[in-house]
């Protein structure tokens, strides 16, 4: 593509940026437009916040299974939620960018094996509440170059600018696609104490607790300060949004506190994994080779073995842990990982604060 041409197709993709401003599928049109200009087979909206589990607000990437498996404990190997819990937030990254600066969690990348993605791109819109949406593009075969995550930088001042204006309009219009509908409830109290905007998950919220009890609760912490509120956390700010109808008021969000992302070196769990499965030496070698994407060839260089003895071990590993493919070797490995784990005092921990 020539400098002329991304020049051209820049301005005409910015000016329906513009026309999406305020509606409900602005994500989607967004990650749409944009993926018009970058060359991937598939795309995706994800918003992280700052203690529920991340929600897929635009899927045109992952199957069924790839989101069962993400949503079901997956995410908590995302590097995206990573940076978006450590406050270390870059406005454009990709995964292969990612894994160079950062190899502590050699496993992390499984979730993109899992949906057959070879690196992704995410441009991180900061949200209301602390939270990102993350536009996605995914590449099945090459990795992104840094001239083309220089020219998403180029554009990000321009995508921000759009984004806040949306959420401006959407707010006032009453929109869910600003919050999301799933898991994070938002509602926008007036400095008089008037209800300004309230999404469906605080209502659904308010058939359990009074809604005024809620936001007391709220507001007698200090600000950004979260509120632990049995499995949930509440924590609010005050709107930067400066329109007349809601200059000042109070953001307040309730959220389902999850897992969070999983902080810590991998070599201990899989040696409680060898343990707990009474795995021979060779048996733990080649399982952890499996686990970082070597195939049978590869394994039996590294270990000096022929590829149908590694075969044939692999047949006697899938008998002793009672699976049938290799695949099932990971899923066991992240259900002994999820359980060894403490989930809440990990999510607790991602910002200090008063819990009750």
């Amino acid at each position: 593509m020539t400098p002329a041409r991304i020049k051209g197709d820049e301005v005409g993709t910015v000016a329906q940026i513009i026309s999406a401003i305020g509606g409900e599928s602005f994500y989607e049109r967004l990650v749409g437009l944009l993926s018009e200009l970058i060359d991937c087979e598939r795309r995706l909206v994800v918003k992280y916040s700052r203690f529920a589990a991340p929600e897929l607000l635009v899927n045109a990437s992952l199957d069924s299974a790839a989101i069962e498996n993400y949503l079901s404990g997956l995410y908590r190997l995302d590097p995206l939620l990573r940076l978006v819990e450590s406050g270390n937030v870059p406005p454009v990254t990709s995964f292969d960018e990612i894994r160079t600066v950062d190899p502590a969690n050699a496993f992390f990348d499984e979730i993109f094996k899992s949906g057959e993605i070879l690196d992704e791109l995410a441009i991180l819109l900061p949200s209301p509440g602390h939270a990102y949406i993350a536009l996605c593009f995914d590449r099945q075969a090459r990795c992104f170059t840094s001239s083309e995550l220089t020219w998403m930088r180029r554009l990000y001042p321009i995508l921000v600018d759009a984004h806040a204006a949306h959420i401006r309009f959407a707010i006032q219009g009453r929109l869910g696609s600003v919050f999301g509908e799933g898991q994070v409830g938002v509602a926008v109290v007036a400095q008089d104490g008037t209800l300004v905007y309230r999404n469906t998950p605080w209502v659904r919220l308010c058939e359990e607790l009074p809604e005024q009890q809620l936001i007391d609760i709220a507001l007698a912490s200090p600000e950004r300060v979260p509120v632990r509120l049995a499995e949930r956390v509440l924590h609010w700010e005050t709107s930067s949004i400066d329109t007349a109808q809601i200059r000042a008021c109070r953001l307040i969000f309730v959220e389902t506190l999850s897992a969070g992302y999983l902080k810590g070196n991998a070599q201990a769990p899989l040696q409680g994994f060898y343990q707990r499965y009474e795995l021979s030496p060779r048996e733990s070698q080649i399982v952890e080779k499996v686990m970082r994407g070597y195939c049978n060839s590869s394994i039996a260089k590294k270990l000096g073995l022929s590829p149908g003895t590694v075969k044939n071990y692999k047949q006697r590993l899938y008998c002793k842990l009672d699976i049938t493919s290799e695949r099932e070797i990971f899923s066991l490995f992240m259900q002994h990982l999820f359980e060894e784990s403490d989930p809440r005092a990990s999510a607790a921990d991602v910002t200090p604060g008063i819990f009750r």
